[in-house]
């Protein structure tokens, strides 16, 4: 992102404009001691996601356990907010159905683990698309589940992101 690209947005305050420009350096210096010295979570949740697709787009088997736990479940977070749990686990990483369940519960988010988990199991198991062989009963379930993910069960995730990579910080 270019230096001035933030002045175009009117209602932005020049403090945003820094800290936007703070938090974009550190993602493109990967500057992991920049990164926690962030002090907004929602700051810190969006630095950590962009160096994490990164370091993922760069090399898809690069992410050590810690970082993946992380990565898998920002995405999902976005899945459930810009779309859908069934988008994220049916297009964008199909094959992540049991380490997408691990991940949650790595990071403190059990409620949300269980949600993802109902909504795993309503899922057909030739891997086929969900609506090919869904009735009225399991879409209804499985958008109940899209919202009370999308409600977050087990608090803000920026702030379980944030608390599960300072406690994990030299692996991240």
């Amino acid at each position: 992102m270019e230096k001035d690209s933030f002045c175009s947005f009117s209602w932005m305050t020049d403090e945003m404009k820094y800290e936007m420009r703070k938090r974009d350096k550190i993602v493109n210096d990967e500057d992991i001691e920049g990164l926690f010295s962030l002090n907004d979570n929602s700051d810190f949740s969006i630095a950590l996601h962009e160096i994490l697709v990164n370091r993922n787009d760069k090399n898809p088997n690069s992410l050590n356990p810690i970082q993946l736990n992380l990565f898998l479940s920002m995405h999902l977070e976005n899945a459930g907010q810009a779309d859908s749990i069934l988008t994220f686990l049916q297009e964008w990483f199909p094959d992540k159905e049991e380490q997408i369940i691990k991940s949650l519960n790595e990071i403190g988010a059990i409620k949300s683990s269980e949600i993802i988990k109902q909504a795993i199991d309503l899922l057909p198991k030739n891997r086929s698309w969900f609506y090919e062989s869904s009735d009225e009963n399991s879409e209804k379930l499985m958008d109940k589940l899209d919202s009370e993910f999308s409600d977050y069960p087990d608090g803000p995730m920026r702030d379980l992101y944030r608390k599960y990579a300072e406690k994990n910080r030299n692996e991240i």
